[in-house]
């Protein structure tokens, strides 16, 4: 009995299933009706028309969902659009107006060791005093350390097999001469020089904003301040000079930006005096960019570093990490160039191992390294050199160039185009221009 019970009870189950099933198809059949009836919709009425024949009706449905799949489409592209991309770059030509920056200049003197500083060096990190048999094998290797940079590592052959920890970045740092270094300029900033760390070892830089990363110690409060410097374009004149007492190299650079090692330099050296003229090409950005996101406006201001620990963000800060991860990869261990990146430091066994891979960390090994754009750049040509020679003293104790930059006439300038409210405007565009084709008699 009950089994009997239990299948008259399954079998009740699918009836009722199939009644609600029908129930909502004809208040969904009923409902769409009365839609296609009332609304004043063009196509709709159509569907639900009496006296049709039911091919006129397939093809007014298939009409009808092509035409709302095609206004959907339109809209979901002006919404991708304003989400994705409302930025585009200008050529701006109205440059009497303008200001413009003086580079940023990076020096490495060639020679980064303090000879009277070897012996209290050579103590600290080594243990070692000037009598011992292996004093000047260490003095060798801090001579080593202070003068390489990331592509020139040679030095180190003669250590290829030492694996013992040694604090590179701490002896680079503490052997620099204290050379003093001398600056004018036309538009009458002052213009310190800070000590940082670069692929070429300890340097010093000016007019640069990007140096909270590698700077080798703490900056002042301040330290910045009034940069970069600037011109207008009715000035006479916009330069800056640079006195140096040793041979040294000159990176010119972006002032939102630190050196690139690869990129062109300029060597002075005692009793030459050298004038370049520059030109610059500027990137800059109209109002409200910054307030849209990084991946909107398709570029990064240097305030909104990309990378894990860093404080800025510059197309060669990101490039430099590509090369840091390559070292890893190469030979397991960070240069000291690098020291704000985690991972092992270098013996110098690793960086002989390094040197051994210098043309593939000179090419990223052929690998990709993708960075965001800078919202603000400068980019410097050299556009003429001239060059004096100075063989009595006392201008033959020590060098000097002088950049001058040349007003430029156009710049880049990044503007929205694309608002919010050109967005309503095209939603409100596209319903009015159907509204009045669906419903043309009332313009007739």
């Amino acid at each position: 009995m009950n089994n009997t019970g239990n299948s008259t009870h399954h079998e009740k189950q699918p009836k009722r299933m199939f009644k609600f099933i029908s129930s909502m198809m004809k208040t969904i059949i009923s409902f769409s009706r009365d839609f296609c009836n009332e609304t004043s919709m063009h196509g709709f009425i159509h569907i639900a028309a009496p006296r049709r024949h039911w091919i006129e009706r397939l093809l007014w449905v298939v009409v009808t969902v092509l035409c709302v799949w095609g206004a959907l489409d339109v809209a979901l592209g002006q919404l991708q659009r304003y989400n994705e991309s409302p930025t585009v770059v200008t050529l701006e030509k109205d440059f009497r107006s303008w200001d413009f920056f003086l580079p940023a200049q990076t020096l490495c003197f060639n020679n980064r060791v303090d000879s009277k500083k070897l012996p209290a060096v050579v103590k600290k990190y080594f243990g070692v005093e000037p009598s011992d048999d292996q004093y000047q094998s260490y003095v060798r290797l801090v001579k080593a350390i202070a003068n390489s940079d990331i592509l020139h590592l040679q030095g180190f052959q003669e250590f290829g097999d030492m694996e013992t920890s040694v604090d590179m970045f701490g002896v680079a740092v503490d052997i620099m001469p204290d050379n003093l270094i001398k600056t004018k300029s036309s538009d009458g900033v002052a213009y310190p020089w800070i000590p940082v760390m670069t692929e070429a070892g300890v340097c010093h830089t000016t007019n640069c904003l990007a140096v909270a990363d590698v700077a080798v110690g703490p900056l002042k409060p301040n330290a910045t301040a009034g940069w970069p410097g600037s011109c207008t374009y009715a000035s006479l004149s916009c330069f800056i000079i640079t006195d140096i007492p040793a041979n040294g190299r000159f990176y010119v650079h972006s002032p939102y930006d630190v050196m690139d090692l690869s990129v062109g330099w300029t060597d002075i050296i005692l009793t030459l005096v050298r004038t370049t003229e520059l030109s610059v090409m500027e990137s800059r950005c109209g109002r409200g960019v910054k307030d849209l996101s990084p991946s909107r406006r398709g570029c990064s201001y240097m305030d909104e570093p990309r990378l894990s620990g860093r404080k800025v963000h510059s197309t060669n800060t990101c490039r430099l990490a590509c090369r840091s991860n390559l070292a890893k990869e190469l030979c397991n261990c960070v240069p000291f160039y690098y020291f704000y990146d985690d991972g092992p430091p270098c013996t110098p066994k690793g960086m002989w191992c390094l040197a051994n891979n210098a043309h593939k960390l000179l090419r990223n090994n052929d690998k990709k390294c993708s960075c965001v754009p800078q919202c603000m750049d400068c980019n410097y040509k050299e556009m003429t050199v001239e060059d004096q020679i100075w063989r009595n003293p006392p201008f033959n104790l020590h060098g000097s160039i002088k950049y001058s930059v040349q007003a430029p006439q156009t710049r880049y300038t990044r503007e929205i185009v694309f608002h919010f409210q050109d967005l309503v405007g095209k939603f409100i565009h596209e319903y009015v221009c159907q509204w009045c084709l669906n419903n043309p008699r009332k313009y007739i």
